[in-house]
Formats: structure tokens, sequence, C-alpha cells
């Protein structure tokens, strides 16, 4: 009987102590920085991904296709649409388009996933934080940050109910003296935008990508990750990547 016991035993330890070191945290790094020599990511996780379609919304740091192409190979995407803008803001702008005003345009229908990475071009240009409104409600301020972005989930949730819809918050930054204590002229600090989008999270029932607070980008680092305390740099965006990974795949 005990013999019996072991033959039954033994192969289930060993698949045990092999997922193991699949999973560990060593096997997950090396894996995500050189993904030609090593087994691909995407057969050690159950991926989601494969073959879906991305839309990623956004601002400069988007625009740059920084993140997209390094995520494309590694989780199998189909099509990624960026459709990120330099200067973007998610408030209304009269005389410049906004992530807002491109994204309310957008047949959400078409993807799997999209992908709202904006905010640090509304604590620099000064923009209104406004005030959070109950979902559904009539007259959300587009020209705060706040009402555009509430009507910009509103546009997506409603034209796809089975998207997946990702905010992401702006990461830290020294850039033009706005760093994370200046108070900007509209009485606000860049963590009062990160603040918003994490309740919008909570409020919509979407997940947060928050690399403020967990992006590990600081002014003591910035040199490293960026090229001038706001864009990042390659060594930047393979950090945001990597987040974005091991995010996407716990979705």
């Amino acid at each position: 009987m005990k013999r019996k016991f072991i033959y039954l035993i033994l192969p289930a330890l060993i698949i045990c102590i092999g997922i193991y070191n699949l999973f560990s945290s060593n096997n997950i790094s090396s894996a995500f920085s050189d993904t030609q020599n090593k087994l691909p990511l995407n057969e050690v996780y159950f991926n989601k991904w494969k073959g879906k379609s991305w839309i990623t919304l956004g601002d400069s740091i988007t625009k740059a296709n920084g993140y997209q192409h390094k995520l494309k190979d590694i989780l199998g995407f189909s099509k990624i649409d960026n459709i990120g803008e330099n200067g973007h803001t998610m408030a209304y702008q009269p005389k410049n388009k906004s992530t807002y005003t491109v994204g309310k345009l957008v047949n959400y229908k078409e993807y799997d996933l999209a992908t709202i990475f904006i905010g640090t071009n509304d604590f620099r240009y000064n923009k209104k934080l406004g005030k959070i409104k109950e979902s559904g409600s009539s007259g959300f301020d587009k020209t705060t940050f706040t009402g555009a972005y509430q009507l910009l989930i509103e546009t997506i949730l409603s034209s796809n109910p089975y998207i997946d819809l990702v905010l992401i918050t702006p990461p830290q930054r020294i850039h033009d003296g706005y760093d994370i204590s200046f108070t900007n002229e509209a009485g606000s600090k860049l963590i009062d935008y990160v603040s918003v989008i994490k309740t919008l999270g909570e409020m919509y029932s979407l997940p947060v990508l928050d690399l403020y607070s967990e992006g590990g980008i600081t002014k003591e680092n910035m040199n490293t990750f960026t090229r001038d305390g706001l864009h990042p740099n390659e060594v930047g965006y393979e950090r945001i990547s990597e987040k974005m990974y091991r995010f996407l795949l716990d979705i």
C-alpha cells in the first residue's frame, strides 16, 4: 500500500516543483528581457490577449510607441492601434484636440482592450480637476479633467460593454518645474489627478495601473529612466512595459 502511495504522489510532487520553477520571479524577469532565447511567457501563463486587438489612448508618452511594440509580440496581440498625441490633455481644449475629443469618435466594438494613459498634461496645462458625478449623470463638464474622463469612460463602456478598459496613472515627473510637489494654477498637484483616476477606477469597476505610486520612477532615478524628467527613454519604457505586462496578465 505504501509503495502504491509513493507511485501516486511522486509524479504530482515533480509537477509542482516544475511549476514553481517556471513561475519564480527570476524566470519572469529574464524571460521578459530576452524572449528570443527563452520560453515565451505567453506559453508559461494563461494569456487572454493572444490574437486580440488593443487601442491605446494618451499623450506623447503613448504616441512614442515605446511600450506598445514591446508588448505586441510577447502578449500576442493581433493589432495595436495607437492614437496617443503630443500635448493631449483629457480635458477638452477649444484650440487643440484632447484625448476626450479624439477618443469619443472611436469605434470600440473593433477592440478587445482599451487603455487610457493620461493626466500629466492636464496637470502641466493647469486644467481644472472638476468633481466626480454619479455615473450616468447629465451635465458632465468636459472642460475639466474629471468631467471629460467620466464622459470618455461612459462612451467606451456603452459602445462596447465587453471591452477590457484599463486606466493608467501618469508617472512622477520633474519637467518644466512641474514636479510632484508643485501646485499648479488650478490649485492641484499631480497626485490629485492620480487620485481622480484611481477613484474612477473604483467607481466604474475598472482596473487601474498606478505608475505614479508603483512605477518605480522617482526624482532620485529620473535621469536613469527618462530623457528630460518626463518622457521615458528606452530603459524607462522597458520598466513601464514590464509593469504593464504583469498587470495585463493579471486581468
